[in-house]
């Protein structure tokens, strides 16, 4: 059980930094809204989004292997 704990944390964890990297790399967060008033990211931004994520998970993985 602590294990699926500490996966959901990181996984948590390593969305609000991807979010706050969005937001100081200078490019800004574009959103897309649908006609049922939804947001999410464009194309661009969800692809830095995800590149910021996978480095802050490798970064963890790599932490807890010490």
């Amino acid at each position: 059980m602590e294990n699926k704990t500490l996966i959901t944390n990181n996984v948590e964890y390593a969305c609000d930094l991807a979010d706050k990297m969005l937001e100081m790399d200078g490019w800004g967060a574009e959103w897309n809204d649908d006609g049922d008033g939804n947001q999410s990211y464009t194309e661009e931004t969800q692809d830095r989004f995800n590149q910021y994520y996978s480095l802050i998970m490798e970064g963890l993985e790599n932490a807890n292997d010490l």
